[in-house]
């Protein structure tokens, strides 16, 4: 889950996330990526704290950009079945 926290889209939202050192690209720093389900709005500069429910996979390198993207929808499904299942927030 993601939850922002100040400015105008301030919330939870569901949504899957990365850390990890993205090999596809050879990238070698490691960064977390979170993608937000179901979102359309600006963020950048807010302040946004990631909760890890589930572990899904582990990191690993695709033969190219069109295997990540469809890994990542599989993923985002398991994450939205996960996040379906959780009892709701008090």
């Amino acid at each position: 889950k993601v939850e922002i926290e100040d400015g105008p889209h301030k919330g939870v939202y569901g949504g899957v996330a990365n850390v990890g050192r993205r090999p596809t690209f050879d990238k070698e720093d490691v960064l977390l990526e979170a993608h937000i389900f179901d979102f359309e709005g600006d963020i950048y500069g807010a302040h946004a704290a990631v909760s890890f429910i589930e572990y899904i996979r582990p990191e690993r390198k695709f033969d190219g950009l069109d295997s990540l993207k469809a890994q990542i929808a599989k993923d985002s499904e398991k994450a939205r079945e996960i996040l379906a299942a959780l009892p709701p927030a008090r």
